[in-house]
């Protein structure tokens, strides 16, 4: 059964979580956690307000069923990105003469100006979990941070702040490897209070000048596309999103491609394609982040931060977090005490 919702009765449904494991910043004010409805899904949304106009949202949650939100048109006054790191879906923009898609799978994101958003539909389906990271902007920001002394934006970023009679600009991209890295950067972050927001707000805007270039690069006609079908695309993502999923006993790389439909030699070229690295490297790296969020957050030891991100051997553990990070995991947890 698909639930239909108008997407401001959907967003009414947040309350203010009080349960002292979503208190992500008690010190914070301006750091709130919101429950899903579980009529809905189960899972959380997170909003920081960084500064005035620039503000913060991470959703996890896991729908209960197959959703479409319909959102009907309205002035938009934000330049917004939506990346979504894991879960899939779609936004669908109707026309009188088409429908518009704009997909909302892992390893993708959406960019929209301000101005006149037209009537759109958001449909997911994904039973498995969804991450969603938000990041809202007023354009008198996001011009203060790409204008010239004159006050105008570069040719090339002009589509991204309009007047708010003119319709909006949307557009879905592919997330680069140098954005996943501040992704994860954020989603990772352990700082509280003033520390935290100074981070946070320092890597949206690390994001935000990787967001620009990336545009400024496709507009110039500097970013080349692969021979890759869209269809090959999302599989790829499909396979980055199951080999994160279970880093003690992740699949072969031909498992790996037996379950996303590809033969391993397209999985492993459209990897390095795709995201610049490969298969084993992607979940070598994303084992030791695990490992050393592990050893910052918990009271554990080096030997069962090893096992439980799948090393067999301590040794290798230890000398690949030190050839990652430059410390030991027994250095780097007594700097986290």
């Amino acid at each position: 059964m698909t639930i239909r919702v108008n997407i401001d009765e959907f967003d009414e449904q947040f309350q203010e979580a009080t349960e002292e494991k979503l208190q992500f910043d008690p010190t914070d004010k301006l750091d709130i956690a919101y429950k899903f409805d579980a009529r809905f899904s189960t899972g959380w949304r997170r909003e920081i307000q960084l500064r005035e106009g620039i503000l913060l949202t991470i959703d996890r949650h896991q729908l209960v069923d197959h959703i479409n939100l319909k959102q009907f048109e309205r002035e938009s006054h934000w330049f917004w990105c939506a990346f979504t790191l894991s879960g899939r879906g779609q936004l669908m923009i109707p026309s009188m003469l088409s429908e518009t898609l704009f997909p909302r799978t892992a390893g993708k994101y959406t960019l929209k100006s301000n101005g006149l958003s037209p009537q759109l539909i958001i449909d997911e389906s994904d039973i498995s979990p969804y991450c969603h990271l938000f990041i809202t902007i007023r354009p008198s920001i996001l011009r203060s941070f790409a204008s010239s002394l004159d006050g105008e934006l570069p040719l090339n970023l002009q589509h991204l702040i309009r007047p708010s009679s003119k319709e909006v600009y949307w557009e879905s991209r592919d997330i680069i490897p140098e954005m996943a890295v501040v992704l994860r950067q954020i989603l990772n972050c352990s700082y509280q209070s003033l520390i935290k927001r100074a981070y946070l707000e320092s890597k949206v805007i690390e994001l935000m000048a990787l967001v620009l270039d990336h545009e400024v690069a496709i507009q110039q006609g500097e970013v080349k596309k692969g021979s890759l079908k869209p269809e090959q695309i999302e599989r790829i993502h499909y396979a980055r999103e199951i080999l994160l999923q279970d880093i003690s006993n992740p699949p072969s790389l031909v498992e790996l491609a037996q379950r996303v439909g590809l033969n391993d030699y397209t999985l492993r070229q459209g990897f390095r394609q795709v995201f610049d690295t490969t298969v084993i490297d992607q979940r070598r790296v994303h084992r030791l982040e695990v490992a050393k969020q592990l050893l910052a957050e918990q009271d554990i030891s080096v030997t069962e931060a090893a096992y439980q991100i799948g090393y067999a051997s301590i040794p290798s553990f230890v000398k690949a977090f030190k050839r990652k990070f430059g410390i030991s995991p027994k250095a780097y947890q007594k700097k986290c005490r």
